[in-house]
């Protein structure tokens, strides 16, 4: 649970029961059990979304294609037509 140990629990645990009475308590914990579980049910969905969208064999392709062209050898025509356009 995050960096929560047992001791940092059981005194939350005790500050809750201490603030809002033992029916309260099961009731916000409970509460709190169902936000943690959406909460988790999202973001796994927003991570298998991610890794999906990474792994996409169709979108690496275009991804290496533009690597390639960025950093492949470049020809000697676009100096050559880049020192024309600058003297004349």
């Amino acid at each position: 649970m995050g960096n929560l140990g047992g001791g940092e629990l059981l005194i939350i645990l005790l500050l809750g029961l201490v603030v809002l009475g033992p029916s309260r308590l099961a009731v916000v914990a409970r509460q709190f059990g169902r936000v943690a579980r959406e909460v988790r049910r999202v973001a796994t969905g927003f991570q298998e979304e991610v890794r999906d969208l990474v792994e996409d064999p169709y979108l690496e392709a275009i991804a290496r294609e533009r690597g390639r062209r960025l950093t492949g050898p470049t020809s000697p025509e676009p100096a050559n037509d880049d020192a024309e356009e600058a003297g004349g």
